[in-house]
């Protein structure tokens, strides 16, 4: 999956501004690419047999916690210019 869809399956809601950005705004791009790759990574470990003890799965939950948080922003940024 694209990182804009991932991003579009995270704030259904604001389609157009996520598909706008991604298109005009290449730090936004780059931060739905982070994401897009934290979300692989972290179920390439959950798919782990040992994916209870392994601390990357931990890891990546706080690192996409922090992602959706300053993608609301941006994209919250955005509407209101």
């Amino acid at each position: 999956m694209r990182a804009v869809d991932l991003v579009v399956e995270l704030f259904p809601e604001r389609t157009e501004s996520v598909r706008r950005l991604y298109l005009q705004d290449e730090h936004f791009r780059a931060i739905c690419d982070d994401f897009a790759l934290s979300v692989t990574s972290l179920r390439h470990f959950e798919a782990r047999p040992d994916a209870h003890s392994r601390p990357e799965v931990a890891d990546y939950h706080a690192v996409l916690r922090e992602l959706t948080e300053e993608l609301r922003r941006y994209i919250g940024a955005s509407d209101t210019q």
